[in-house]
């Protein structure tokens, strides 16, 4: 034992020393690493942060990217004057290299991607270097557009150049320190824990043996003196616990000679228990609710024929199975509810519950409620009798009333609460926010960095887009309450989609997307709220550029029609597959919205213009740069419809289905009356 425990404790401290210096090394040696990676990036940043301020005050003056003079220098002079740096070159907004350190070098060929960084720099693998840290950082022209990106990079093989030397430092210590500590640890364990161990081990074998009056040897620690005490006491009781054993023995014999005489007495008493549960039986079937008899081990020992109706089984398939099979063989909805049950009547309680099943033989789902009370059987253990009555109809009742009113009452809270937040909570703040960042953006930009400068402008974009989204969550809020005041005027409905495309035109840039007009001429003029009718179509147009891939194509197109396609439920009857809308035949303004995106399901096509109804993922169609920031509220199509009917117009949705493969496209239809309607 000696010999097995020391070796086990060596081979113990060996691995955790092992691991834990191991580990400490590794993680240090990546620390370094990463805070060397830091450091360059860091250097390279401000670099390049510098280069694009001279460059950007350039392009300020109105010359182009592609005129300057100078650049190759000053690219050259970066990667001259820091040895660690292999390349500084200046690219078009189409990726296309101006200026370069090294003229010669081709950059993008035979480079492939590896993985982000961060927002500026990625991790790519080229032919010349193998891995290179790339930080890239845009220049924008005096119009705020896009100019070209400047590009400057190191190669990994400086990061595991300084690497190495710092793995060589510390596996030197690493060996060092484990050796001392070994040492230390081998010595402790052969003079303070093995040697007392073997010595009670020797102890103990004489308890063991039956020796209860041992003497133990004096310990070198306190901690083995205890356990060399406890062991001398342990003696001590198991020899009193002999004698005691001794004397319970010659008891135990006087005890088993009363216990046949009682056991006599108890077959008597047996007899008549037989004859009254035979008699119990008989009452039990002759029941009229449905009554269960469960004993102390969960299985049913009887079931009346009133049972047997009630909840559809017989009592040769289910007597003798365990109470709570029978419930899961009946899909009961609270099984929960019965287990305690069962578990009160098993401690003597009384207890009532409901039971939600459905009746195996003509799948009807029925509710009863069981009130139990606990019996003793013939072996005198307790057991639950439970009695079950039909109370289906009462419960429906009950729940359907029940639900109407909660639900009334949620519906309610839920329009009080919406209207309050938004009108409130929310307005109030941001326009706080919007004013300050409007201030900060136009009165002391030239105070603030161009990092803070960057990051008001990002808080100005987000505030702009959540105010639109309280202008939609109020538009909607005041759509179904009927409040929506329309400022009609006659208009025409071409001019009307021209506005509208106008506001938008920067996400078509965003997403590289074409768009396409194809307006009627001569369309007679209707009489509408403009502003409103702009807010709609700038909806739909702006759902389309959602759900098509960059580089797609949306097209709007007018035309004037008498008739439609009919929405919502058809008749069976009716095999033409078109109608009209109204009474008789009126013509109509109809706008059209083509695009080339991933379709709608014919599930989707009814319910997208529900309140908070999305359709589709949109980051499983668009880059990151372009998706808009979020999916939205899901209140835009809700709003077009809304503004439609108010116009007393129907709009509606076509496509062949979803499919983000393929991209199948959508077609939405707004139809406006060309004689206005209240």
């Amino acid at each position: 034992m000696k010999s097995t425990l020391e070796k086990r404790i060596l081979i113990f401290v060996f691995l955790v020393l092992g691991l834990t210096i191991g580990i400490n090394t590794v993680l240090n040696i990546e620390g370094f690493r990463r805070d060397y990676r830091d450091s360059l990036l860091l250097r390279c940043q401000s670099v390049a942060t510098e280069l694009k301020a001279a460059v950007e005050k350039v392009l300020a003056l109105g010359l182009p990217l592609d005129e300057l003079e100078g650049i190759n220098a000053r690219c050259q002079e970066i990667v001259g004057g820091d040895p660690e740096i292999n390349y500084c070159l200046i690219e078009n907004s189409v990726g296309q290299p101006l200026y370069s350190s090294d003229p010669s070098f081709h950059f993008f060929t035979g480079v492939q991607f590896i993985k982000a960084i961060s927002d500026s720099t990625s991790l790519l693998m080229t032919p010349r270097w193998g891995q290179v840290f790339d930080l890239s950082l845009p220049v924008f022209d005096a119009s705020g557009n896009l100019a070209g990106r400047i590009r400057i990079g190191f190669p990994d093989s400086v990061l595991e150049a300084r690497t190495d030397k710092a793995l060589e430092r510390a596996f030197l210590i690493f060996g060092l320190a484990f050796l001392l500590i070994f040492a230390l640890v081998f010595f402790f364990t052969r003079r303070d824990l093995v040697g007392p161990i073997h010595r009670l081990c020797d102890v103990a074998k004489e308890i063991a043996g039956g020796n209860f009056k041992v003497v133990i040897p004096p310990m070198s620690t306190p901690d083995f003196s205890e356990l060399g005490t406890a062991l001398q006491e342990m003696a001590a009781s198991l020899r009193q616990r002999d004698e005691q054993i001794s004397e319970s023995y010659r008891e135990l014999e006087e005890t088993n000679r009363e216990l046949q005489l009682s056991y006599e007495r108890q077959e008597q008493i047996g007899t008549e228990l037989g004859r009254s549960r035979e008699m119990y039986r008989s009452l039990l079937e002759d029941a009229s609710d449905a009554i269960l008899v469960s004993d102390d081990e969960d299985r049913l020992v009887l079931l009346n024929k009133a049972a047997e109706t009630f909840f559809g089984v017989s009592r040769q398939a289910v007597q003798g199975t365990n109470l709570f099979a029978f419930w899961e063989r009946l899909a009961c909805e609270n099984v929960d509810d019965q287990y305690e049950m069962h578990q009160n009547i098993l401690l003597g309680k009384f207890h009532e519950a409901e039971v939600r099943f459905t009746r195996p033989t003509d799948l009807t789902r029925l509710i009863a409620w069981g009130k139990g009370s606990p019996v003793v059987g013939r072996d005198g253990k307790r057991m639950t009798q439970m009695t079950y009555r039909d109370v289906t109809r009462e419960r429906e009742i009950t729940e359907n009333l029940e639900h109407s009113t909660a639900e009334l009452k949620r519906l309610n809270q839920m329009k009080d609460s919406f209207l309050g937040l938004a009108s409130h909570e929310l307005k109030t703040p941001l326009t706080v926010i919007l004013g300050y960042a409007d201030i900060l953006l136009d009165e002391l930009a030239d105070e603030i960095g161009e990092e803070a400068l960057l990051m008001i402008r990002h808080i100005d974009e987000a505030t702009n887009r959540l105010s639109n989204i309280v202008r939609d969550m109020v538009d909607v809020s005041i759509l179904d309450s009927h409040a929506l005041r329309l400022r009609r005027r006659v208009v025409d409905i071409n001019q009307v989609i021209r506005q509208a495309l106008k506001e938008i035109e920067y996400f078509f840039t965003v997403r590289q997307q074409s768009h396409e007009l194809r307006l009627a001429e001569y369309l007679p003029e209707i009489m509408c709220d403009p502003d409103r009718l702009v807010q709609a179509i700038t909806n739909l147009v702006v759902n389309s550029i959602k759900f098509t891939p960059d580089g797609g194509r949306i097209t709007v197109e007018t035309r004037l029609s008498y008739y439609l396609k009919y929405i919502g439920e058809r008749d069976e009857a009716e095999d033409d597959s078109w109608r009209r809308i109204g009474r008789a035949p009126a013509p109509f303004v109809e706008i059209l919205i083509h695009d080339t995106g991933i379709g709608i399901d014919d599930a989707d096509q009814v319910r997208v213009f529900e309140k908070f109804y999305e359709v589709g993922i949109i980051e499983e169609h668009s880059t990151g740069k372009v998706a808009f920031k979020g999916k939205g509220t899901g209140l835009g199509l809700t709003i077009v419809k809304g503004i439609v009917e108010m116009h007393g117009g129907e709009v509606w949705v076509e496509s062949p289905g979803c499919d983000p493969d393929r991209f199948p496209g959508s077609t939405f239809h707004l139809i406006l009356p060309i004689s206005a309607e209240s």
